[in-house]
């Protein structure tokens, strides 16, 4: 006799028989060929038939029709409130899906939840027997075999799984010895943890030893900032994207080592113009575009912030933004006078909105003013310094006095 099991852990046992525990019987289940099927139509006016744009593949839906047979009106009792507790996902689990599978094919489970249950309706009058129809959704339409663990015995290994769909694999990885960095690939994806390649292609540990390594990661951009071809200028009317506390104003240029402010006819900064400002202000540039998007990226910046005034005030900032293929911010690093100018703050957020009334909105890396230490005047010291000074003396010579002789 056909049955179901419903509720099991991930060794396939405990959770709940359909005849055994629920005391139902499974009558015929036809099993869907496929999921439910939606397809993109473009209609084009004037033109005969239209333009076929995809077919999205949603839910695959079970319906299981099950009869209970009862003797007593006690019994239909009890069989509704087994039922009931069973299939009624509380608010607690609401968005949990449970393992089901029918066992005249045992090994393939499928994951859903219950959509419908309908109130049971009554086989004959008289009689106790009920029966209903339940629905069952799985909002990821394959069935899966069981689990099976293959040994990674080549850096370039095909696995075919069983079965007839694509399969997302679960990787373990266990170091048997000191690695300097771990990774995988599967297509285009790809998890690396460890050194950067791009610094080299070996690591030397503190005895000397040097190791061969693969690459783990591809390098996209490696911009010296020593020309502006591959940075656009950002202006109000192209280009722009908001800046935290700072207006865009003035222009860029580039050095033979790195992008800065440019400098007019006079070899004054073009900063902007004063006065107009109620925040920090200065230019901005934008780098072209990376030639592919990836979920997974690193990225270094070499910042370079310089103050050559006396006072204290807080002069300027320099910052890196983190922008998405959309254009928007998504990160940004930095260094800008904080405390009267004295010790610049550096700071690493992720995020998109970076006002400390939205802390929700943005992650914190870092945000530091550095050693406290080196902020902290000593008492005064009183310290003699021998050293040799040199004199010069004047001297002055002394009128000779004229002698005159009488005669007598």
């Amino acid at each position: 006799m056909n049955t179901f099991d419903f509720a099991f852990d991930e060794n396939g046992n405990d959770g709940f028989n359909s005849q055994d525990d629920l005391g139902i019987f499974l009558n015929h289940v036809s099993k869907p060929l496929a999921p439910s099927i939606t397809e993109s139509f473009q209609d084009v006016p004037k033109r005969y038939g239209g333009v076929y744009l995809g077919t999205d593949y949603g839910e695959k839906e079970f319906d299981i029709p099950i009869t209970c047979f009862c003797t007593t009106r006690d019994e239909y009792n009890e069989r509704i409130k087994t039922l009931t507790n069973v299939l009624v996902n509380t608010s607690s689990d609401a968005d949990t899906e449970y393992p089901l599978r029918f066992n005249d094919d045992p090994d393939v489970t499928y994951y859903g939840h219950f959509t419908s249950i309908p109130t049971p309706t009554f086989i004959n009058e008289g009689v106790q027997d009920f029966q209903t129809t339940l629905v069952f959704m799985l909002a990821d339409p394959r069935g899966f075999l069981p689990q099976k663990e293959i040994k990674i015995t080549d850096n370039d290994q095909q696995i075919i799984p069983e079965g007839n769909t694509e399969v997302d694999p679960i990787i373990h990885i266990i170091p048997k010895t000191d690695l300097y960095y771990v990774g995988y690939e599967t297509n285009d994806d790809y998890v690396a943890v460890g050194y950067n390649v791009d610094d080299g292609d070996t690591a030397t540990d503190s005895d000397g030893n040097i190791t061969v390594m693969g690459q783990s990661q591809t390098q996209q951009v490696d911009d010296p900032c020593n020309s502006l071809a591959t940075w656009i200028q950002c202006g109000e009317d192209t280009q722009a994207f908001p800046i935290y506390k700072g207006e865009l104003d003035g222009k860029s240029a580039a050095t033979g080592t790195s992008i800065m402010v440019a400098k007019d006819k006079d070899d004054h900064y073009e900063w902007g113009s004063r006065g107009k400002h109620k925040n920090f202000y200065g230019p901005a540039v934008m780098h072209n575009g990376l030639p592919k998007i990836t979920p997974y990226w690193k990225v270094s910046v070499r910042l370079h912030h310089v103050k050559r005034m006396k006072n204290e005030r807080a002069m300027g900032k320099i910052e890196a933004y983190l922008l998405d293929n959309n254009g928007n911010v998504c990160g940004r690093m930095g260094i800008e006078d904080y405390s009267m100018g004295r010790y610049p703050r550096a700071f690493i957020q992720l995020g998109n909105n970076f006002d400390s009334s939205n802390s929700d909105s943005y992650l914190t890396l870092l945000f530091d003013e550095g050693n406290g230490q080196q902020k902290q005047n000593e008492a005064t010291k009183h310290v003699k310094v021998a050293y040799t000074k040199t004199v010069t003396v004047k001297k002055k010579t002394a009128k000779k006095k004229k002698t005159t002789k009488k005669k007598k």
